[in-house]
């Protein structure tokens, strides 16, 4: 990924567990070897989504092998904390936002449908004084960003629950298919591939 971060910009975090630890929902559509396969072409083309917007992009994990195929890429790793999860890697990718006196920007990696151009208007939409926030289809958070902390809450619909925690803050929510559709149930995946954007899924359905 040859291209130049803006250093003025948010440092944008991508928490990532072990790609054989993820997609556990699509099990009765693709085997493990087809799920690992899944979870690290949507980690690549996010993190490439991010990169080419020409921002400063780090990925939080634990699993070693998640570690390599991002020094591979050219990435910065932060470890996550021994307590785990993703609100424990969140709170982490922010402190080291504010070590290094910049905003942040939580990303899930497994948005098929991101593009450069909704990363770069999602960052866009960042400003000091206030939270710009992306909802999944069924509630969640998928992009999360500020210039200070918030106290994390992801898990089922923690779409409103960050909003709560970012009430002190002006809050700017984007919605588009980009930012929205994950990839957690063969539903998605159907759904994905069939959208613009969305054909190089075509593979990994049955």
């Amino acid at each position: 990924m040859n291209h130049t971060p803006n250093a003025a910009g948010p440092l944008v975090a991508l928490p990532l567990k072990a790609f054989a630890a993820g997609k556990g929902r699509l099990g009765s559509a693709l085997g493990p070897p087809a799920r690992v396969a899944l979870s690290r072409a949507l980690a690549t083309r996010v993190a490439a989504a991010c990169a080419e917007a020409g921002t400063e992009t780090v990925v939080v994990t634990n699993d070693a092998g998640v570690a390599a195929w991002a020094r591979g890429l050219g990435l910065e790793v932060i470890t996550e904390p021994a307590a785990g999860g993703l609100n424990a890697a969140a709170a982490a990718a922010a402190a080291e936002a504010a070590r290094r006196d910049r905003a942040w920007c939580l990303v899930h990696a497994d948005l098929p449908l991101l593009t450069p151009a909704l990363v770069g208007a999602f960052v866009g939409a960042l400003a000091p004084g206030t939270a710009v926030l992306a909802p999944s289809r069924q509630g969640g958070t998928n992009l999360l960003a500020a210039a200070t902390s918030l106290r994390f809450a992801y898990g089922p619909r923690s779409f409103t629950r960050h909003l709560a925690a970012a009430s002190h803050l002006e809050r700017r929510v984007v919605v588009t298919p980009g930012t929205a559709l994950d990839l957690d149930t063969p539903e998605d995946l159907r759904d994905a591939a069939a959208l613009p954007g969305g054909a190089w899924l075509r593979d990994f359905l049955g």
